[in-house]
């Protein structure tokens, strides 16, 4: 028999000895908990609804995941290691530590709205875009609006940055090492950060990209 059934015997079974005061204890039991289980139920669906917003939110931060550090990675590698090959001067590794490091791994919006890797300021055949960057000047790290180079696409973005590193920060040829690479670099103000050549230095051995220069120099 049904909890129903037996329920509505009771309250037949109370109606006939005309005992309305436990009707009404009765009645007020079955409503109280009643309302407990659709409020439970209404709560656990609230709070699965609220993980699965949670889980299903893009992280704020901008951080750059694994997989797409990866693809960036190897997106940038090629045209790198076809640029050494052509004028053996800037090595892949630095090349590569640059477009991660300027770009946060292809995530920044100035690599999304001017194909702009690499940070480089001034304009490209009359295109440019304005952006806010943090600079540092007299010892002080403050923000500052910059023009940027707008390019067509990320070729001809590598193409200007190879050039423009060439000719003014690292003039010399058959450059092995990275280390070296990455002091001229800072040494000759390609970036106003003191710490630049170090974090360039640090992308390279955690990402072991040295082994695209093996690559490029061997094959």
């Amino acid at each position: 028999m049904s909890v129903l059934n037996e329920l509505k015997m009771v309250i037949k079974s109370v109606m006939r000895k005309k005992t309305w005061p436990v009707i009404l204890i009765l009645l007020i039991t079955i409503c109280v908990i009643g309302s407990g289980f659709v409020v439970r139920n209404y709560l656990g669906l609230q709070l699965g609804n609220s993980i699965n917003a949670v889980k299903s939110k893009p992280s704020a931060s901008g951080t750059p995941s694994v997989r797409q550090e990866n693809t960036f990675i190897n997106e940038m590698a090629t045209p790198a290691i076809k640029l050494y090959r052509r004028d053996r001067q800037v090595l892949p590794s630095v090349v590569i530590a640059q477009a991660c490091l300027e770009s946060n791994f292809g995530t920044s919006q100035l690599y999304r709205d001017a194909n702009n890797i690499f940070g480089v300021k001034g304009t490209y055949y009359g295109q440019s875009v304005s952006f806010s960057t943090r600079e540092v000047e007299g010892g002080r790290s403050v923000m500052v609006m910059a023009q940027f180079r707008k390019y067509p696409n990320v070729n001809a973005a590598m193409i200007d940055h190879n050039r423009l590193v060439t000719n003014k920060f690292i003039t010399k040829k058959n450059i092995m090492s990275y280390r070296q690479s990455a002091s001229m670099l800072q040494e000759n103000g390609y970036a106003t950060d003191p710490g630049y050549a170090k974090k360039l230095e640090r992308i390279i051995v955690k990402y072991h990209l040295s082994s695209f220069d093996l690559k490029a120099i061997n094959d």
